[in-house]
């Protein structure tokens, strides 16, 4: 049994587009404060409101926490017992928890009812969040407060970081130092949470690069191969020039021992439970947001075009295509026209037909394969395990069931050429016609040899073998058929005939699993949309050199920018920030992904730290003074052995 989030947004066009996500643990939270596992804004929830709990993953508990319940069916209500197979409607302010289920799932569907609730309008934040009434009025109250504060704040923390410095790991029970925790760890390193040294090393002494690549030495080492090879000048110019806050900001960051460049600036902890939160769009705007000017200005010419926002300020695509048969491939635009030769000859625009010839033949196969009434697209092309790429089209997986190759059936059995190899469907027609010579008639009885001359033309005896003397000639026509317009290998094929004898020759398939290199696209993400709603070019499309890549315009009908910036109407948006579809790190694993958490790659993370992974420069190259200030006033790493 698990909580499923579910979340039900609306495109322009009407269509709805649910996605869920799976919660952690049999217990979920719910309130106002960002910790809650279920967050909602509004002032009319407390921080924390309620919690929802399953002890036997069908009868749901909804209990609040802090004085103010909820709405059950119209009841003001502060405990419940739900049966999710039944299911219920709670309100909290002014939104909507409809419980229910699906399967061995209890799904928590949350909605926005009103605009704002009406309790959230009538307070005063200002005052509601004051400490003026709680305060103590007198002043010794106040010094026993400030002694009080100083005792579970300061000097408890550090006795107890001092008391379990040298200890592998914390005994279970309560530590003075949690207090310092601005919040719980994420799901990748809950792990430690009864261990601090593993990550702060040292007292008031930000986490190092260091104690990161303790365990995380692949990451480390596959830095982004798009920055590996740039010279260090180069990084340094595309930077975005520092402004006064920023200066400031650096100047207390130095005081305090926090140069920049380090792993915790991208990968933040202490942000709540479950996934770790995606990196910052910031990371990445700095450099690219007007970089081309600055590198032009340094002398540093690119071919790169900024990009600061998905929604307001993002180049078009440039897939990698092939621009002419047997070229290599190269990146190009997607203007009107843009072609990618991948030596198929395929008409969309006929095998996606709701009518016609090849949607009866579908409709036929319906119960032995998974076809519809017509074809779809999903019929040929099938999506990768990694949900990313999509398989190359294959003839015995996707085609043969139409596009049959037999050529003779003996004894229920039937002989097919052999595809993907010329030579040899050559060689199989010419040993069926020399070895399949016309049946001999009755007539002819013993007779085995031809008597010399024109001998009883127009007869039995004359036809037989005449037929057996033009046999062999007759595999020639044959191959020659195959090859040619009209036959099985042309109509898909470009053929390359021979100037003399049968050496046929095939033009090569190439087909391209993933056009956009610099960027993921998750079809199993998109998995409840038509391919057409993105496609849109497929179901006119004449011939399988038209480049089908949706461009900018179709990604931006539902995605806009980290902030929710757009350019063009979006009715229900999904905000993008950079990491949803770029990677920093080249380790072959999807970028950041909202609904679930990316697979991990186990080949990058090790039980044991390497000693040589303590020295690795921030970034892969040539290094530079002044790129990344990463002076570091700590003693030697002592807690290396725990893996920090």
């Amino acid at each position: 049994m698990s909580f499923i989030l579910r979340r039900i947004s609306t495109t322009k066009t009407g269509k709805q587009i649910i996605r869920d996500q799976a919660l952690p643990g049999d217990t979920i939270t719910l309130g106002r404060e960002g910790s809650n596992i279920i967050h909602v804004a509004d002032l009319a929830v407390n921080p924390h409101h309620a919690t929802i709990s399953s002890a036997d993953g069908r009868a749901v508990r909804v209990a609040a926490n802090e004085g103010l319940g909820f709405d059950l069916n119209g009841r003001s209500e502060t405990v419940a017992d739900i049966d999710s197979g039944a299911g219920g409607e709670l309100r909290f302010g002014g939104h909507r928890l409809t419980i229910a289920r699906e399967g061995d799932n209890i799904i928590l569907l949350v909605e926005r009812i009103d605009e704002l609730s009406q309790s959230s309008k009538d307070v005063d934040e200002a005052k509601a969040f004051s400490l003026q009434g709680v305060m103590p009025g007198k002043r010794m109250g106040a010094w026993v407060f400030g002694v009080l504060m100083l005792l579970a704040f300061l000097i408890g923390p550090i006795w107890a970081w001092y008391s379990y410095k040298n200890v592998n790991e914390r005994p279970d029970g309560y530590h003075a130092d949690s207090a310092w925790l601005s919040g719980p760890l994420s799901s990748a390193h809950a792990s430690l949470k009864n261990d601090c040294q593993s990550c702060h090393v040292e007292p008031f002494v930000a986490v190092t690069d260091k104690a990161c690549v303790g365990c995380h030495t692949g990451e480390h080492k596959a830095m982004s191969m798009a920055h590996a090879n740039a010279p260090t000048a180069m990084l340094l110019a595309a930077r975005h020039p520092p402004g006064v806050g920023e200066r400031i900001l650096k100047g207390f960051a130095d005081t305090f021992n926090r140069p920049q460049g380090r792993c915790v600036e991208c990968h933040t902890e202490h942000e709540g439970s479950g996934p770790m939160p995606a990196t910052p769009q910031k990371f990445c705007a700095d450099c690219h947001d007007g970089m081309a000017a600055r590198l032009k200005t340094a002398g540093h010419p690119t071919t790169l075009a900024d990009a600061a926002d998905f929604g307001t300020s993002h180049p078009e695509f440039r897939p990698l295509v092939r621009s002419a048969p047997g070229a290599k491939p190269v990146r190009t635009t997607l203007a009107k026209g843009a072609v990618d030769y991948n030596g198929l000859k395929f008409p969309h625009d006929m095998h996606l037909q709701a009518t016609g010839g090849v949607a009866r033949m579908a409709a036929s196969f319906r119960g032995r394969y998974d076809f519809g009434k017509k074809l779809e697209c999903a019929n040929c092309h099938r999506v990768e395990a990694d949900g990313v790429r999509v398989k190359p089209v294959e003839m015995e997986r996707d085609c043969a069931m139409c596009h049959s190759l037999a050529f003779e059936t003996v004894g229920g059995v039937t002989r097919t050429l052999r595809h993907g190899e010329p030579d040899q469907v050559v060689a199989d027609l010419t040993a069926y016609y020399r070895s399949t010579p016309p049946a001999r008639p009755l007539q002819l009885g013993g007779m085995q040899r031809r008597r010399p001359g024109a001998y009883a033309e127009g007869q039995v005896y004359n036809i037989y073998f005449n037929e057996v003397a033009a046999r062999p000639s007759r595999a020639q026509d044959a191959v020659r058929a195959v090859f040619s317009k009209g036959g099985a290998c042309y109509d898909c094929h470009t053929i390359f005939a021979p100037t003399a004898g049968n050496n046929w020759r095939v033009a090569a398939v190439d087909q391209t699993s993933r056009y956009l290199q610099k960027g993921w696209f998750d079809h199993d993400a998109h998995k409840e949309t038509d391919c057409a709603d993105c496609h849109t070019a497929a179901p006119a499309s004449k011939a399988s050199s038209d480049l089908l890549v949706p461009g900018l315009r179709q990604c931006r009908d539902c995605h806009v920018g980290e902030g929710g910036a757009r350019v063009v109407k979006v009715e229900t948006a999904t905000e993008s920030p950079c990491a949803m579809c770029h990677e920093y790190h080249s380790d072959g694993g999807k970028p950041w992904m909202p609904p679930r958490q990316r697979k991990k790659n186990t080949a990058a993370i090790t039980n044991k730290p390497l000693a040589a992974s303590y020295g690795v420069s921030m970034i892969t190259g040539t290094g530079g003074r002044g790129l990344y200030d990463v002076t570091w006033r700590t003693p030697p790493l002592h807690g290396a052995r725990r893996g920090g």
